[in-house]
């Protein structure tokens, strides 16, 4: 397995963001896999004050994909799809979406992997942020950090949170080791998805026990357990998805309370989405086909993460003021 490097920035100010890519291939696209220009027009006039960090995990997909012969795992993921959809039209291109995104599921080395990488840049962000405010004689814990993620990357965030609130050895614990993040975003989030599904295909999802998504007693904000008390790893935890995409559980402008994640205490925003005239199923087929729904396309991608930064480019404004 290749190793991860995790990245160093100096803060210009007391603000850092995480960016976490989804699904896609971000190995080839590198920065071009962020939308660094959306997300700095949202920001305004205070963008050059907010540390960007990205986080790049899909090298360790492609490594696990030339190593594995998963196929019995990938068609097990299309006969749930097409269970829970019931929509041969879709079938094959929704079977293909969520293949990749239950890809870390079926295979504990590489969720693993990606998690320890995870935890090692939010390691590497608190070690940056505690020597920017010591340079400057602040107090660190007047620093603010926020994680911007998009789909998959929703699925490690969370699993991610989940084992530093609980494994004391990482030191990010927000009430012991005082490493509470200020605001999480995810947008097109597939956790309350991969539950499902993994639900259905549990007999090839290895080592279930290490995966938060699918807690037998539900899905639940990351909190550290202090006695009677819970400390959350985020002071702000915010969903949003859109209308028409299916990753974030609406099909066809109707949600899928099965794939919808409404997690207890989480703040939710769904954008109002529309893909274009003619029939809804083929838009979506071309949508979310390898290259649509580009700027050339008369077709929206309803799980663009680029789209879902320009659209809540208020509320992203309002984190990083």
């Amino acid at each position: 397995m290749p190793k991860f490097k995790p990245q160093s920035l100096q803060w210009p100010s007391d603000r850092a963001v995480l960016l976490v890519h989804g699904i896609g291939d971000a190995s080839a696209n590198g920065a071009a896999a962020f939308p660094l220009t959306q997300l700095r027009t949202a920001m305004g006039a205070g963008a050059s004050d907010v540390a960007v960090y990205t986080l790049n995990y899909d090298f360790i997909n492609d490594w696990s994909a030339r190593k594995l012969p998963l196929a019995a795992q990938f068609a097990a993921v299309g006969m749930a799809v097409a269970k829970q959809y019931a929509s041969p039209e879709l079938d094959s291109t929704l079977t293909e979406y969520f293949g990749d995104i239950l890809w870390p599921v079926i295979h504990p080395d590489t969720r693993l992997a990606i998690r320890d990488a995870y935890i090692a840049q939010l390691q590497q962000i608190v070690l940056d942020c505690g020597e920017a405010a010591l340079a400057r004689g602040h107090d660190p814990l007047d620093y603010r950090v926020s994680i911007v993620t998009h789909s998959l990357g929703c699925f490690h965030t969370y699993e991610a949170l989940h084992a530093a609130v609980r494994e004391p050895s990482y030191r990010l614990r927000p009430g012991t080791d005082l490493t509470q993040l200020d605001t999480v975003i995810l947008m097109a989030s597939p956790v309350q998805l991969i539950r499902a599904i993994g639900d259905t295909i549990k007999v090839f999802v290895p080592q279930r026990a290490q995966l938060a998504t699918l807690d037998p007693v539900g899905l639940s904000l990351p909190a550290e357990i202090m006695g009677r008390k819970r400390v959350l790893a985020t002071r702000k935890f915010i969903s949003v998805t859109g209308t028409q995409d299916p990753v974030g559980g609406h099909l066809l402008g109707k949600k899928n309370t099965w794939a919808f994640m409404n997690i207890s205490g989480q703040q939710t925003e769904i954008v109002q989405q529309t893909l274009t005239e003619g029939d809804p199923k083929h838009a979506l087929i071309a949508a979310l086909a390898p290259g649509g729904g580009g700027a050339a396309s008369a077709v929206q991608d309803p799980h663009s993460w680029s789209a879902y930064v320009e659209r809540e480019a208020a509320l992203l404004a309002g984190v990083f003021a």
